[in-house]
């Protein structure tokens, strides 16, 4: 059995039964400061995934679907990223409200003038 903890090793995030995490889709899943430091994440399916201010340092992603996984804050230094799909992933905080589909929110104000 394998466990992730927040960055302050109180909270469990994530367990798993297996004895490793390659392969594993946890795609939707909610590691908000999340401890990865060093974590074999070879092939993990994190599309979807919120990973803000994970501290993923040294992380293996060699071949990981990280699709628009929420990135915001993650630390990534010395992570190996060989083959990983980062397609449309959020490395900023959006300045524009975001709906349930990702789309920035347009809005028409009282007075008829269009806002984002």
């Amino acid at each position: 059995m394998i466990h992730i903890y927040d960055k302050k090793g109180f909270t469990k995030l994530f367990s798993h039964d297996g004895e490793s995490f390659k392969g594993l889709d946890l795609s939707k899943a909610v590691l908000k400061e999340a401890n990865l430091i060093q974590t074999d994440l070879r092939e993990v399916n994190l599309s979807h995934a919120d990973l803000s201010n994970a501290d993923l340092r040294m992380v293996n992603l060699t071949g990981a679907n990280l699709s628009h996984a929420n990135l915001v804050g993650a630390d990534l230094a010395g992570a190996i990223t060989d083959g990983c799909d980062m397609t449309g992933v959020i490395l900023e905080a959006p300045t524009t409200p975001v709906d349930e589909n990702g789309s920035v929110a347009v809005s028409i104000d009282s007075i008829g003038k269009r806002s984002r």
